[in-house]
């Protein structure tokens, strides 16, 4: 593949760091960094995930980063098909690594063989009825092999293909599949982001076991609206779920 334009060709790599999204906004906040600019670090003491979760990493062997993007030309109520095309970018990214089937768990967590490769923190900034800037966090488990018997379901690139990764080479080619994506949305080609995403929903057109209100229910995945609600269909309807509305089960 072609090497980036702009997506990691500013790159600021710390040692340590609260949260790599943290630095971005204050850098943000500060001065004008040129877009695409990415911001990696080895540690990261305070790592977040959605609805304020903790995102736990081992230093040294994962990537954790963000992106500094400026999707100007993105109505505020289409921003989730910028969470789409970083979905994608990732997703593909560790197909591509471990030559085999990796999904998208609503919203936009990456998963093989049902379990979590990675994580992704989008903080926008509005103006007016667009975005202005945004801050695209993503936790991917790299060369980890051992994590915290707490975690549910975590895996790694190197537990999927069974071989060590060269972290500084999965990065560049990070940004490549970053950029890649985030141009098909700056082109305006919400059809096949939407598509693309929609295929590779985890769970898509499978009947499953889900509970909302402490009701259990079962369904089929069958896409999101384009404000990013899941769309399942249960008993003939078609149910719409915001964030932490609906738990897998």
């Amino acid at each position: 593949m072609p090497h980036p334009l702009f997506a990691g060709a500013n790159h600021i790599a710390l040692h340590s760091v609260d949260s790599t999204n943290n630095y971005a906004k204050n850098l943000l906040a500060s001065q004008r960094v040129p877009e695409g600019t990415l911001i990696t670090a080895s540690e990261q003491t305070a790592g977040r995930g959605q609805a304020e979760s903790r995102w736990h990493t081992e230093p040294g062997q994962n990537l954790t980063a963000s992106f500094i993007l400026y999707p100007t030309f993105l109505a505020a109520d289409r921003q989730f098909f910028l969470s789409m095309a970083v979905s994608l970018a990732v997703r593909e990214l560790c197909e591509e690594v471990i030559n085999d089937d990796i999904r998208i768990k609503w919203p936009n967590d990456i998963y093989h063989n049902g379990r979590k490769l990675a994580g992704i923190l989008i903080e926008n900034t509005i103006s007016g009825s667009q975005l202005s800037s945004s801050v695209v966090g993503i936790g991917l488990n790299v060369n980890q092999v051992d994590f915290d018997p707490a975690l549910p379901n975590p895996a790694s690139l190197r537990s999927g293909s069974g071989q060590q990764q060269d972290l500084r080479h999965i990065t560049e080619k990070l940004s490549t599949y970053l950029e890649k994506y985030y141009l098909q949305l700056r082109n305006l080609h919400y059809n096949f982001l939407d598509k693309a995403y929609t295929v590779h929903l985890y769970r898509y057109n499978q009947t499953a076991l889900y509970r909302r209100d402490g009701q259990e229910f079962r369904g089929e995945i069958m896409g999101v609206t384009k404000e990013g609600k899941l769309i399942i269909e249960s008993n003939g309807r078609q149910l719409k779920f915001g964030l932490k509305e609906v738990e897998y089960l």
